[in-house]
């Protein structure tokens, strides 16, 4: 049963454009245990051994057994006298209608006696030709007397009706007698699973004690019957030898292999017990398997059911989305699971994959953002399956099937189809919001609120970068660690253009903000008018560690709930050196001074600032700059220095890799020496101190910039 290794659950096959759905040949969940029918076997008649003393013959089944049939009946003596019974007196003989007698023996020869005022079970087997149909037989309860004919008197004759059916529907239950053991059994859950090479149904049967003391469960065998009565045993653990107290229940999963070849309609489960050391069989109840019933309409946005051995989960297709990254294409599903029954079920690891234009088959990554083990009663949950492409690879059909891994035996894991579904190659578009109003992440554990702050323009020597700053707020009650993101800027014309983003690795607080850079190289004069920015929840893998680094190396796989935002107009540089936004970090200059050593030709700027911090605000500012700018426009002379934002070991003030430092501060940057500006001192009036932002080397915007004198020593307001 282990020779497959990709093992399915009967596929789910539908069209999002409107195709006709199929009915899906796996399991819908019974009713709940306390709501099942629990049917009495059926009773074939009653015959009067004498007086106060009954016979009823019940459970009369027929099973394919090898070469031939395997037949069962249950006789129940009820004495109602005041004598015990010898059974030895009478006997049950199996005819055909055509007249030809049939073999029958007790499945427990020790069967005897009958105490007065008690019910007795005496269970029969036998065998019949494969031809023989259940309703050709006939029942006989004879007395032995040797004076009649034959040495035996018919006490009466029961002849099985066309219209006698022992099969249980799926909708009920049925109580199994054998011996003095009465057990109900409900087939709770059924799943007929599919791979290429062979079906594996999943059962969960529940058996239950229905009588007054505790039973050990009978060497019951349980097989698969087929349309075609063939008969392939299930697997199950920890049934044999089972006991159970009065009104108590177990609940037994069963599992098996069938070859693909065979028709896979009209299945029943088939309750055997094994007597006399595995030599007789005693068939015992035959169950049809139940059958999932799917909604038809529309994919997209309707429910439909799978099963797997943790129970019944309904899954809908919300979006297909078709996007770039790198050099290639993401195809993301975006699925819902719900939860439309009465218990709680643990989420389940969901994986599947992508079969292009019939042929072509791809991997898919999962993603379950939400930071949930179960899905309570009416709950949902949502999923995302992502796979690459080439970018220039025409998709005109495509399929989706949903799968999960399940252990067999061993630590072998196998691949289960849950439900599939089929598309024409049409993509859906993404939600479009503006900047300011911005899309909420819903996921459990990650609730936060998504928009963009502003977008600047940061120049280079041959091309420019641009930058946007993303804001995530955290809108869970306790601290998260901000989404990562991913996506990319693209032009109306559908230029796209790669982005990085600096995700937050810090905790947020309730109500704080990550504030995300985000930048992309584009080449000068480029027209970003109306460019966008695509921002989804990044999916990532983190590749093992090496000895060298000791640290795993992360790579982005992809994104998901991808939302194209509308960016702000750029921003223009402010007036003043006061409030400056350097997000999470505000400067403010209070104090200039500029001067000039003739004897060593040197130029130098010191000045006073308030550099503060938000903390509820976070950024990843590791390698960002910020930059000093003197500039004379008059004589077109420049002088700048980089100063580093606050990080956990800043550098002391005075130095060329100085650091701005929280607090009110002065610094004196390093003196620039120009021995021709030294000698203009007598034609210079007034300078432009600019401060630029640099998120990477090589790449600066201007922030803010106030006109001050030279040589002044000027507070400023």
């Amino acid at each position: 049963m282990n020779r497959f290794k990709k093992l399915s659950v009967f596929v789910l096959a539908f069209s999002i454009i409107g195709t006709s759905l199929q009915s899906v040949p796996y399991a819908k969940e019974a009713a709940a245990a306390s709501t099942v029918k629990v049917l009495e076997p059926v009773t074939l008649g009653n015959v009067k051994l004498k007086d106060n003393v009954m016979a009823k013959v019940s459970n009369l089944i027929v099973m394919p057994s090898n070469t031939n049939q395997i037949v069962g009946l249950t006789l129940t003596i009820q004495n109602n006298s005041n004598a015990e019974i010898n059974f030895l007196d009478y006997w049950v003989n199996l005819y055909t209608k055509s007249g030809t007698k049939l073999s029958l023996q007790m499945a427990d020869s020790k069967a005897g006696k009958i105490p007065a005022k008690s019910t007795v079970n005496i269970d029969f087997v036998g065998t019949l030709g494969n031809s023989i149909k259940i309703t050709d037989l006939i029942v006989k309860v004879i007395k032995w007397d040797f004076s009649a004919p034959a040495y035996m008197r018919v006490l009466g004759q029961l002849s099985v009706p066309t219209t006698y059916n022992p099969i249980t529907a799926s909708t009920n239950g049925r109580s199994v007698i054998t011996g003095d053991v009465k057990a109900s059994f409900v087939v709770k859950q059924a799943t007929i699973g599919k791979s290429e090479s062979y079906y594996r149904p999943d059962i969960k049967l529940t058996i239950k004690n229905s009588g007054n003391r505790t039973i050990t469960l009978p060497e019951y065998q349980l097989f698969i019957l087929t349309k075609n009565n063939l008969m392939y045993p299930l697997t199950v653990q920890d049934m044999k030898g089972a006991t159970l107290d009065p009104l108590t229940e177990k609940e037994f999963q069963l599992t098996a292999s069938i070859p693909i070849a065979v028709e896979e309609s009209g299945w029943k489960l088939a309750v055997i017990n094994s007597i006399n050391e595995g030599k007789d069989k005693q068939p015992l109840a035959l169950f049809n398997l139940p059958k999932a019933q799917v909604d038809s309409g529309d994919v997209v946005g309707k429910y439909y059911t799978f099963s797997n051995s943790q129970g019944i989960y309904n899954i809908k297709l919300n979006s297909m989305n078709r996007l770039p990254i790198d050099d290639e294409d993401l195809v993301i599903s975006n699925l819902t699971i719900a939860n439309k029954g009465n218990t709680t079920l643990p989420f389940p690891v969901l994986t599947g994959k992508y079969i292009l234009n019939d042929s072509i088959e791809k991997t898919v990554t999962s993603t379950n953002l939400n930071k949930i083990i179960s899905i309570k009663p009416g709950g949902t949950a949502n999923i995302q399956l992502v796979s690459r492409v080439p970018y220039t690879f025409d998709i005109s059909n495509l399929s989706l099937v949903v799968q999960q891994k399940e252990k067999s035996s061993g630590s072998n894991e196998q691949l289960n189809d849950l439900v599939k579904f089929t598309t024409k190659g049409k993509f859906d578009a993404i939600d479009k919001v503006s900047y300011d109003k911005g899309y909420k992440i819903e996921d459990v554990g990650y609730r936060s609120e998504i928009k963009v702050k502003n977008q600047k323009l940061h120049t280079g020597v041959s091309v420019d970068l641009l930058v946007a700053q993303v804001t995530i707020e955290n809108q869970e009650k306790r601290q998260i660690i901000a989404q990562k993101l991913a996506g990319y800027f693209e032009k109306p014309d559908g230029t796209v253009f790669p982005a990085t983003f600096d995700n937050v690795t810090e905790k947020l607080s309730p109500g704080g903000t990550a504030v995300v850079y985000v930048s992309a190289a584009i080449p000068k004069n480029t027209d970003i008018k109306d460019i966008n920015l695509v921002v989804g929840k990044a999916i990532t893998e983190t590749a093992s560690s090496t000895p060298q680094s000791g640290e795993g190396t992360e790579t982005l796989v992809g994104y998901t709930d991808p939302h194209s935002i509308k960016l702000p107009a750029l921003s223009a540089p402010q007036e003043g050196l006061q409030n400056i936004d350097l997000s999470p970090f505000e400067l403010s200059i209070t104090r200039v001074g500029t001067q000039t050593r003739f004897d060593i030709n040197e130029v130098s700027l010191n000045f006073e600032y308030s550099l503060k911090t938000n903390l509820l605000t976070k950024a990843n500012t590791k390698d960002h700059k910020i930059i000093f700018e003197i500039k004379d426009d008059t004589r077109d002379y420049a002088f700048s220095r980089e100063l580093a934002l606050p990080s956990a070991n800043p550098t002391g003030s005075g130095s060329e890799n100085a650091a701005l430092m929280i607090g009110e501060n002065k610094i004196a940057l390093q003196p620039w020496v120009n021995d021709k500006f030294v000698f203009l001192i007598d034609v210079l009036k007034d300078f432009h101190l600019n401060v630029y932002y640099q998120v990477q080397p090589g790449f600066k915007v201007l922030i803010a910039s106030q006109k001050l004198p030279w040589y002044v020593d000027k507070k400023l307001n």
